[in-house]
């Protein structure tokens, strides 16, 4: 843990420095551990390389040039986010200034995000408010990086930069924050293969989801039929009269749905109910305590908003509760229903244990013997509507939205093969051993999303205990990290 102190009194070799009268810039933060470096100690005489601004006019939809802005770079990814990348005119951007496992930091905007840029085969440039770092060592990059994430880097970052302005920006202050020292070898081989496996996972959770959507669009949108205006009739059927549920995106998909070449149904004959989530009120659960930190002993609890694009799960909360939890069975799907709308996550075994809240809609199996590729595929045919906007435009209401219980009559779905449906599932559901200690890249390769998922909060999980160990100056043996899930 960390804490904030005020100093008494200030030098005025130190205003000196820090060139600053605001009292806020004086602020120190404290930790167990007193053995600490400034970031620069870690770095190179050029320490890090700055990007480029382009401007708004290069942009074009499409290209083979890329352009990384501070929005690709986020709190909660260890791995750039590819859905936000933004194309250049090649004829004025030709050029490619980031390379595979780099390491990128923001230091303007949203300050202090940081992420390790996955981009094999990529000509990519970054925006001037990132900054690649230059470690003198390559055996510094991950442990560097582990604590760059981690709070206390953070704080101190916040403290020295200015406040007050629209767009903060920190400069080259992030030189001027300390991190701990640990250097002992297997420390700098367990944090490198705890963010590699962190940051691989996410990225090829996201290749794999991709993978499942181009397959259904394939298998599905077959033919694209002449638009038709809604009639008065449908109008009078459907008691609606937003616009999104009679776009063209949304006419193109039920039509291919309708005369899809095995046909389709609805959710009751594809064999699935709903449900709302359950209430985490004190009248349902008891007294009862939430905390981001792993407990042995407590729930692990989901907000459907917390579900990524790439089907991974972005962030874990631990419940405790004096009354038993209600968890989420095999074969149950967890769907967002509000604000982030069409979210899923399918639940492949009992291994997880989790819960969720009531803004989640849970569909299960109204037959216990049925198949879980059958769950598999109604998952990820939801995330593929989701992904083509249809959800969103079905939804009613502002802030995201709503899909309440009584829009699912408008879902359709197609009765495709087992084969198919095979497919699919093994891209999501396919169990690979995996150790958070030992970097397999083809492993993980090889896992399907919903194990990826597991495996990627154990890394986080074991990442953050390391982290606050060597700042409470606590660190345990080798062997109680590698044995630290058994």
């Amino acid at each position: 843990m960390h804490e904030l102190i005020a100093p008494k009194e200030v030098k005025i070799s130190r205003i000196r420095e820090i060139e600053s009268l605001s009292p806020n810039n004086y602020k120190e933060l404290k930790i167990q551990n007193t053995n600490e470096e400034y970031l620069s100690f870690f770095l190179k005489d050029v320490p890090f390389e700055r990007g480029i601004e382009p401007g708004s006019t290069a942009y074009v939809e499409k290209s083979n040039q890329i352009f990384l802005r501070n929005s690709c770079i986020d709190n909660i990814r260890f791995s750039n986010d590819k859905e936000k990348y933004i194309y250049l005119n090649p004829n004025y951007y030709d050029a490619c200034t980031v390379e595979n496992e780099d390491v990128l930091f923001c230091t303007d905007a949203n300050i202090g995000d940081c992420c390790l840029y996955l981009g094999v085969n990529e000509k990519a440039v970054y925006s001037s408010g990132i900054v690649k770092l230059n470690f003198k060592n390559e055996k510094y990059k991950y442990y560097v990086m582990g604590f760059i994430r981690d709070d206390y880097f953070r704080e101190q970052l916040n403290t020295l930069t200015p406040k007050g302005s629209t767009i903060r920006h920190s400069r080259d202050l992030l030189l001027n924050c300390r991190i701990p020292i640990c250097f002992e070898d297997w420390i700098f081989s367990l944090y490198e293969n705890l963010i590699k496996n962190i940051a691989y996972t996410e990225y090829i959770c996201n290749m794999k989801m991709r993978q499942t959507e181009e397959m259904i669009d394939s298998e599905l949108l077959v033919r694209e039929y002449p638009y038709q205006n809604p009639s008065i009739k449908k109008l009078t059927e459907k008691s609606r009269l937003d616009s999104g549920i009679y776009s063209k995106e949304v006419y193109q998909w039920q039509k291919n749905i309708e005369n899809y070449k095995n046909g389709y149904t609805d959710l009751e004959g594809f064999g699935f109910r709903t449900k709302r989530g359950p209430s985490l009120q004190v009248r349902d659960l008891g007294r009862s305590i939430q905390t981001e930190n792993y407990r042995k002993g407590y729930n692990v609890l989901i907000y459907p908003s917390d579900i990524s694009d790439a089907g991974f799960v972005e962030k874990v909360t631990y419940l405790g509760a004096r009354i038993p939890v209600w968890f989420l069975s095999e074969k149950y799907i967890l769907f967002s229903s509000e604000g982030t709308i069409g979210k899923t996550f399918v639940v492949c075994d009992d291994s997880m244990k989790f819960t969720t809240n009531i803004h989640g809609t849970m569909l299960y199996p109204i037959d216990n013997q049925t198949d879980i590729i059958k769950s598999i595929f109604l998952g990820l045919y939801l995330n593929y509507m989701r992904h083509k906007g249809i959800l969103t435009k079905m939804s009613v209401g502002a802030n995201g939205g709503s899909f309440a219980v009584g829009y699912w009559n408008n879902i359709i779905i197609p009765c495709v093969d087992e084969a198919f449906q095979k497919k699919l599932a093994k891209i999501y559901d396919n169990k690979i051993q995996l150790n958070p200690v030992v970097f397999d890249k083809e492993n993980l390769m090889e896992a399907g999303i919903y194990q990826l998922n597991n495996f990627l909060i154990k890394c986080k999980e074991l990442l953050k205990k390391v982290c606050e160990d060597i700042k409470n100056d606590n660190l345990e043996s080798e062997k109680f990290y590698k044995k630290y899930f058994e």
